[in-house]
């Protein structure tokens, strides 16, 4: 009697081991974040004892997106994986990418109305192409301007909220302090890229690209977009106001080399090690021009249709934990990070840490203005593309007019490839 009881629990023990389902998740975070999401995960399994969530690191965005590209090819794709938008559009055409609009929708295991809504706006149709939903979002940053307020005090400055106040305390801020004819401290931190092209463009009101007849079209050879290179190239070489650097802007502003600059809500921990003990510093949204838009960067997570359905239903539980107001509210607090929930706002965890440091609520204000970028498999080419032009633009390699023809011919054979 004894030994078919052991023998039955055996079975049962054997049962349940193997009921559990693996669920394989690549990205690409790496240190503290890394660290974060491992915290996070292990949560989850133990909260979740039938499923086990494995987070492969597998490098960079680089690494991880050729990874993907080559794994769709060779149909040994994870369960689910961080992606761009532009990175899931070119998984979509390959036809790997699952739908989750069952998930989402689903009266039992997916979103009330008011959860799926709960959601910032930006955020959500970032995951949408049309009414199909593709994926939830997860690591999501803001621009803001980072601010050195010493330097502002010391000139007398206020902290810029439109752009021709913005360039009047650059203006301001850059000086000689010792007479050598060198300028010591200059008033912005220039990152002659896509992104700040980009940044700026968008409070001119304006976009690299634009929808004609439901067709993506280049949308450079505009009055915004020529007004938005003459000011970063104005900035740099009319002005001399701005100290231009293709690398990360935290140690140049740490030392007190440049007084403003706008960068990523990301970079916080950087800013914060480079200026301690130097100088107290600040953020602020970004200075207003014609509008309030501002792109907001990072990745979503995507499912992949080539798992079992046992597996894509244990996903979507970590993928809606993942988004779980306070699972996000701990993200955003561990990274630097924005919660992808309203109502993340609202939990003790964040609450807490707000009063504690009032500075995170600042970049909040930016989200409802906040604009994507095209869901399109050719993007990264085409910011290539730009990022070329704003450089040999401020560096005087070309005329704006040579940039610009050059970067649209460029950009309309990106756009053909995207409709073969």
């Amino acid at each position: 009697m004894k030994k078919s009881l052991v023998f039955l629990v055996m079975i049962l023990v054997m049962g349940l081991a193997f009921s559990v389902v693996k669920v394989t998740f690549w990205h690409a975070m790496g240190g503290g974040h890394g660290e974060a999401l491992a915290e996070i995960i292990k949560l989850f399994n133990e909260q979740h004892p039938d499923i086990v969530v494995e987070g492969v690191y597998v490098g960079n965005y680089g690494t991880l997106s050729q990874k993907l590209l080559a794994a769709a090819q060779s149909g040994e794709l994870p369960t689910i994986a961080q992606a761009y938008s532009n990175w899931t559009a070119k998984l979509i055409k390959a036809g790997v990418v699952q739908k989750l609009n069952e998930f989402v929708f689903d009266p039992e295991i997916g979103f009330t109305k008011e959860e799926w809504e709960d959601i910032w706006e930006p955020f959500r149709l970032n995951c949408m192409w049309g009414d199909d939903i593709y994926a939830l979002p997860f690591n999501k940053s803001l621009y803001v301007l980072f601010v050195n307020t010493d330097a502002l005090t010391l000139a007398g400055v206020d902290i810029p909220e439109t752009v021709p106040e913005f360039l009047k305390a650059a203006m301001m801020l850059t000086q000689d302090f010792d007479g050598d004819g060198e300028i010591d401290q200059y008033g912005f931190g220039l990152r002659p890229t896509v992104d700040t092209f980009q940044i700026f463009l968008s409070l001119n009101g304006g976009s690299i690209l634009k929808k004609v007849n439901g067709k993506w079209v280049p949308n450079l050879d505009t009055p915004e977009a020529r007004e938005t290179l003459k000011f970063l190239y104005d900035l740099a070489n009319t002005y001399k106001v701005a100290y231009v650097q293709g690398g990360y802007l935290s140690g140049p502003f740490g030392e007190g080399k440049v007084a403003m600059y706008v960068g990523s809500i990301a970079g916080k921990p950087y800013v914060e090690s480079a200026s301690k003990g130097k100088h107290e510093w600040t953020w602020a949204p970004v200075p207003v021009w014609k509008t309030r838009k501002v792109p907001f960067a990072g990745t979503d997570v995507i499912m992949f249709n080539t798992a079992t359905e046992e597996e894509k239903k244990a996903a979507w539980e970590f993928m809606k934990f993942l988004t779980s107001p306070e699972i996000t509210a701990y993200w955003a607090i561990k990274t630097g990070y924005v919660p992808v929930r309203k109502s993340a706002l609202e939990t003790k965890v964040w609450k807490e840490y707000a009063a504690q440091d009032p500075m995170v609520e600042i970049p909040l204000s930016q989200i409802p203005n906040g604009v994507f970028d095209p869901q399109i498999g050719v993007w990264y080419e085409i910011r290539t593309v730009v990022g070329n032009m704003v450089s040999n633009v401020i560096y005087g390699k070309q005329t704006m007019d040579e940039a610009i023809k050059e970067a649209t011919q460029k950009i309309e054979e990106y756009l053909k490839e995207e409709e073969e």
